[in-house]
């Protein structure tokens, strides 16, 4: 603000504040019961796809966002809305495998495209793409990576060597909610961690 004088008020603007250690913990806990919630809905009967599709979504959401917020780097916040869309864009490959077949790896289960030969090319194009389209491609990179975390717990398990070897991965279901609910405490400790150096 400018005085008469000519003088300026030299008070910069409040920072935005962060949310409180309580919050934090809230929306950790909140994104674990979110996604052992969903898993014990999908497991109660055979639902239809698309009843399917609806219900996993945001757990795949959930578990990205868990990830990103306990181990991604500050420096590297600018893939997180790339991360995110990746997390649930990857399952658009269920469309054609649905309506023709296509991309399947031969054996009952999901798209040859949820595997690591995805994750590779898009990191690939992002450490060869012009810098302005970089931050998406390597977002979206870690995006199917953090997709394929929930996939190798749930239903099939999913092709996570092909094309070395067709056969879907699997890992115990309990095995991935416990690495959610140790995930979300380091995503509460980082905070924390963050706040203390502020």
């Amino acid at each position: 603000m400018r005085h008469r004088n000519g003088a300026t008020d030299a008070t910069p603007p409040p920072r935005p504040s962060s949310p409180g250690p309580w919050a934090v913990a809230a929306l950790c806990a909140g994104a674990v019961g979110l996604i052992a919630v969903i898993d014990l809905v999908l497991q109660a009967r055979r639902w239809p796809v698309p009843v399917v599709a609806v219900l996993d979504e945001p757990a795949h959401l959930a578990t990205a966002a868990l990830l990103l917020a306990a181990l991604l780097p500050r420096r590297a916040r600018g893939l997180v809305p790339w991360a995110l869309a990746g997390a649930v864009l990857i399952d658009l490959d269920h469309v054609p495998l649905y309506l023709w077949d296509a991309v399947a790896a031969g054996v009952p289960g999901r798209p040859v495209t949820h595997s690591l030969c995805t994750v590779l090319v898009l990191a690939a194009v992002g450490l060869l793409a012009p810098r302005r389209v970089r931050t998406a491609f390597s977002g979206l990179a870690l995006g199917v990576a953090l997709h394929l975390v929930r996939d190798l717990a749930t239903g099939p398990g999913a092709p996570l060597w092909w094309p070395a070897g067709p056969a879907s991965v699997t890992v115990p279901h309990p095995a991935y909610l416990t690495v959610m609910a140790l995930t979300a405490v380091l995503a509460v400790g980082r905070h924390l961690r963050t706040r203390r150096v502020a």
